[in-house]
């Protein structure tokens, strides 16, 4: 137990943890957003957000909502997770639930919880180490996370071949200067979608000078960059294989995508993970939050966005047509 709470609930039991609390849940709703994002969109015009429900689930690792038999099935997999796996059991109940979630409204959604439904916990698990392998390391980043730890003292997970990808914890990494920043937490409460880091983003695109990309063998999730700056902004440098849509034309007054090729690829590769690159942070976050508006799954944006790439020697330029 001693290893156990400051792994995934360090700080948690501080006389004043109301910091520590509010940036799991909002990390956890970040997490909603991007496995299941008609859920999120249903749960937050609602007003069912996860302060009402799953403070007594993270609190206690899932012991206030399972009897014994099942939570022992749950931490043989927990504990082969790093500190984010709990937010993927969380999602993986949600999922559930979520015909009973989406016909329902919050009185309902209230009284659902106040005595929570058999949950079949072999698909929890099995469902929550999808959810697990399908979530880019930093996009569960959180400052208030056990500190690293010493060099050399690392561990790995035993999710076959998601192992490669998710053998350390993203908290216990050394911080470069393409690491994820801390965030204060009205900002990190103002988007709805997770920002990942510029080195998680090399690594997903297997990105190498020259505009190659590297093959690895780790099994890691498939992406697709989304470059939302204008045409002549992305023509001056852009990374190896990503794809144009300019913000001020992606979308109608009414939110949905404008239909163009652009788009149209977009839309091709539902269901990769989207990472939205801008200069600005701010429109970065906005157009994440209309791709979850319109249901688009496993959304996120760029860490400090373009300016985090340009060091690197990474972004490609196209050659002058002749």
């Amino acid at each position: 137990m001693s290893a156990f709470i400051p792994k995934y609930l360090y700080n948690f039991f501080l006389k004043d943890n109301s910091h520590v609390i509010q940036e799991y849940l909002t990390v956890f709703s970040q997490m909603i957003a991007f496995h299941d994002p008609e859920l999120s969109n249903h749960l937050n015009e609602i007003g069912f957000i996860p302060d009402l429900y799953a403070i007594p689930w993270f609190l206690t690792m899932f012991t206030h909502v399972f009897p014994l038999h099942k939570i022992f099935h749950l931490w043989d997999t927990l504990l082969l997770g790093n500190s984010s796996f709990p937010f993927c059991i969380g999602v993986a109940i949600l999922q559930q639930l979520r015909d009973r979630l989406l016909a329902n409204g919050f009185n309902e959604c209230i009284l659902l919880f106040s005595d929570l439904p058999e949950i079949d916990i072999e698909r929890c698990v099995r469902e929550s180490i999808n959810l697990f392998c399908w979530t880019p390391k930093s996009a569960t980043y959180r400052q208030h996370a056990q500190p690293p730890k010493a060099q050399g003292d690392s561990s790995t997970n035993g999710f076959g071949k998601a192992a490669n990808y998710y053998s350390s914890d993203y908290q216990d990494m050394p911080k470069t200067d393409l690491s994820r920043e801390p965030l204060a937490l009205s900002d990190l409460k103002a988007e709805v979608s997770p920002r990942i880091s510029a080195e998680d983003l090399i690594d997903l695109c297997e990105l190498s000078v020259g505009g190659q990309t590297k093959r690895s063998k780790a099994s890691k999730p498939k992406i697709l960059a989304v470059d939302i700056r204008s045409i002549e902004d992305f023509s001056r440098g852009h990374i190896s294989g990503s794809i144009s849509i300019p913000y001020s034309t992606a979308f109608s007054p009414d939110g949905e995508l404008v239909q163009c090729p652009a788009t149209g690829t977009l839309q091709s590769f539902r269901g990769r993970v989207i990472v939205v690159i801008s200069h600005a942070m701010k429109s970065a976050a906005m157009f994440a939050t209309h791709l979850v508006k319109v249901n688009y799954p496993r959304v996120t944006t760029l860490d400090g966005g373009i300016n985090k790439m340009k060091p690197t020697g990474l972004l490609t330029v196209p050659s002058p047509q002749i």
